[in-house]
């Protein structure tokens, strides 16, 4: 049987199954990008009034840095930042949220000298 098979055969079809693996993995993993409009989560249009993801972004970054003013301790920040978070939860997006904890290390260890751990991001999603 695999006498009737030519190299260019074999080799064509690895390459056609390989191909097609890697595409449904990632679909699989970015399958937000192609959920449906109607089905996907929208956030409210007060906090999104443009179209871009980039705007987007500095829409919510501009909304959280007003959190960081006159905290004094970790667990008043956590609580404020968790409360201004629980409207982002909607999001899916693992680049996104990533950005977003970006931010909030940051500021809060320029703005507060609050040093949270990757265990304090963890409870503002949940």
């Amino acid at each position: 049987m695999l006498q009737n098979i030519s190299w260019s055969q074999f080799w064509l079809v690895i390459i056609l199954t390989s191909l097609i693996y890697y595409l449904l993995i990632w679909i699989i993993i970015y399958k937000a990008k192609f959920s449906l409009p109607h089905f996907k989560p929208r956030i409210s249009n007060a906090v999104f009034s443009s179209g871009t993801d980039g705007e987007d972004i500095n829409v919510i970054l501009r909304d959280l840095e007003r959190t960081f003013e006159d905290k004094q301790n970790k667990s008043e920040l956590i609580l404020a930042l968790k409360r201004k978070i629980q409207s982002y939860q909607e999001i899916d997006d693992p680049g996104f949220r990533d950005s977003i904890n970006r931010f909030i290390l940051s500021e809060s260890q320029i703005k507060c000298s609050i040093r949270l751990v990757e265990d304090d991001l963890r409870t503002l999603w949940k």
